[in-house]
């Protein structure tokens, strides 16, 4: 794996940590029960939380790649008193619990939060805020974030969920698929259709924690956005929520096909297919002498025997064979596939949101963060060298500034722009979106946050859950100078995700005293700007991104003097683009005549 340094790690964790271990940062804790006396939970931080319950059975043994199973009914009481481990994943510094090999976290982690404000009644319900964490569907996890605050300044119920991740959240295999006639077994999409079972779970159970199950607002950020995207898409969420908002979402798909075939040395190919690792844990396993043996072996063998031995397998074997994978030179792509088009859980067609292709018509929000990519191009970058694994130096600033402009620019257009066209040409009305700009950070040595991250990916989550903490990166982020005005933005946007949990509409916030947050419309405002006061503060804006329209910007920009460099930035555009336009003005500028 290629090293990451600390401040990349801590923010693309996307987290507000919470450390349980440390008493010292919180109040003297108070056990407390639910409104039905079966859940006995915590008395933290102004407000009363309920940590680590079962939503599912453990994903174990035959359960392994499987759809998640309702639990059990349990007579019991449930002491609610601590957070679960996290899904399996590569251990970081931020999530380290148990990672003394080659994973952290346990396959027994189907489990979710609950933060209420220190009023329960069996009579008032409160909106509920059901959060998906980010971490790219293959690390996070639900414990590193704190919504006390949030619950208690606006009486929300908030839930935040673990859901398998990486190869265990997302893996479809024909052998695998063709051992069940359950279609969710079939699909693959085992990450998704936990998020799915959790806010069953919630409809279900969250009366007894003063939550009101016909007002669910399901929200994340990065992967947790894309994955709300996803519960817009599916079928099988309809009904189970009422609101949507993703922070810094995407709404790409694998189709089933691309996701299971053997690598084949083409450059489109995966090196994590599902068939290719199944031959490489047979060799692993000393089942077969090579891949050549081991590609005949797992296409001939019996679908029940072969399911059955790589449920077997130690999961730190599995985890082996992706860090070979990541290590090595061998050219192809390494990302794991996940979320799929696999026709059941999610159309086949993927994320298009026109009214009569998505599934849950609720009230949205949708936005990006205006430097999304800083974060990214910070630690690996044409312009930028980090060095002894903690300092950053950028090298160019202008190419630097241009190629995150772009990129965030094509990230806002597929997560923002794109859908809420979409949205609204189909005449849906209740579509909101918004910009976060804040980039007021202090200094440290020669490096001006401002400048290498700026209003970069993450950044927004302190300001939503009110805490202004992100895994200590705060301490960059806040000074004396800046945090009295951050924390009037801050106060703002939780007040906006408030209101819109209560009503649908973020409007002028809960005490109706901010700028009115309008819906998008093609003939005026589309989006809400989130900046200080000490820039230009919170306001509308008309303007709107369009992928061909960029495109040509960027090929007759005179800031970029060659057209190779202009052909190497639109190379990464197109990766994201599925407009028959743009990607025929890329083909005729950049690879004509090859």
């Amino acid at each position: 794996m290629k090293k990451i340094s600390f401040l990349f790690l801590v923010v693309f964790i996307s987290a507000c940590a919470i450390d349980a271990t440390k008493k010292e940062n919180f109040e003297e804790t108070k056990l407390i029960s639910s409104i039905s006396d079966k859940y006995v939970g915590i008395e933290l931080n102004n407000s009363y939380q309920w940590l680590g319950i079962p939503y599912a059975e453990p994903p174990l043994g035959s359960l392994r790649w499987k759809a998640p199973r309702a639990l059990e009914i349990q007579k019991k009481k449930i002491n609610a008193l601590k957070f679960s481990d996290s899904c399996p994943q590569v251990p970081s510094i931020s999530l380290d619990r148990g990672g003394k090999g080659e994973y952290t976290g346990s396959e027994d982690c189907l489990y979710l939060n609950i933060f209420t404000p220190k009023k329960l009644s069996s009579d008032k319900k409160l909106p509920v805020m059901f959060w998906i964490h980010g971490g790219g569907n293959t690390s996070g996890e639900a414990a590193s974030y704190d919504f006390s605050k949030l619950a208690s300044t606006h009486e929300l119920v908030i839930v935040s969920i673990n859901y398998r991740l990486g190869f265990l959240g997302w893996f479809y295999h024909p052998s695998f698929a063709a051992t069940s006639n359950n279609l969710e077994d079939k699909s693959g999409n085992f990450g998704t259709l936990d998020q799915i079972m959790a806010l069953k779970w919630v409809n279900e159970n969250i009366r007894y924690f003063g939550g009101d199950k016909n007002n669910i607002t399901v929200f994340g950020e990065s992967a947790g956005g894309h994955n709300v995207f996803s519960l817009l898409s599916s079928p099988l969420a309809k009904g189970l929520f009422h609101k949507a908002i993703s922070q810094s979402g995407a709404t790409n798909t694998f189709d089933l096909k691309e996701a299971s075939k053997f690598y084949d040395t083409k450059e489109s190919s995966l090196l994590t297919s599902s068939k290719e690792i199944v031959s490489r844990l047979l060799v692993a396993s000393e089942s077969s002498n090579d891949l050549f043996e081991a590609k005949i072996a797992q296409e001939s063998m019996n679908e029940f025997k072969l399911f059955e031995q790589m449920q077997d397998i130690d999961l730190s074997e599995i985890f082996k064979v992706y860090k070979k994978i990541e290590s090595s030179k061998q050219p192809g792509k390494k990302m794991i596939p996940r979320v799929f088009s696999d026709g059941h859980v999610l159309p086949k067609r993927g994320m298009k949101f026109s009214r009569k292709s998505f599934y849950n018509d609720v009230p949205v929000i949708f936005g990006t963060n205006r430097d999304e990519t800083k974060l990214f191009a910070a630690m690996e970058s044409d312009y930028s060298t980090s060095l002894f694994n903690r300092l950053v130096i950028i090298r160019n600033q202008e190419m630097y500034d241009l190629t995150a402009e772009y990129a965030s620019n094509n990230w806002k257009i597929s997560a923002v722009d794109n859908p809420a066209r979409d949205m609204v040409n189909s005449g849906k009305k209740d579509v909101f979106t918004y910009r976060f700009d804040w980039d007021d950070q202090g200094k440290l040595l020669w490096m001006d946050f401002s400048k290498i991250f700026g209003a970069a990916h993450a950044m927004e989550i302190p300001f939503v859950t009110g805490t202004m903490k992100l895994l200590g990166i705060e301490r960059f982020m806040f000074n004396n100078e800046n945090l009295p005005d951050a924390i009037r933005l801050s106060i703002a946007m939780q007040s906006y995700w408030a209101q819109f949990a209560y009503t649908g509409d973020p409007g002028k916030g809960r005490d109706n005293n901010l700028p009115r947050w309008n819906s998008w419309s093609n003939s005026g405002d589309k989006f809400l700007i989130l900046d200080s006061q000490d820039d230009q503060g919170i306001v509308m804006s008309d303007f709107e991104l369009k992928r061909i329209d960029e495109f040509k910007r960027l090929y007759s920009d005179s800031r970029i003097k060659k057209d190779k460099t202009k052909c190497k930035f639109l190379n990464n555009l197109v990766q994201n683009a599925y407009e028959k336009e743009a990607i025929s003005f890329y083909n005729e500028k950049c690879l004509q005549g090859e």
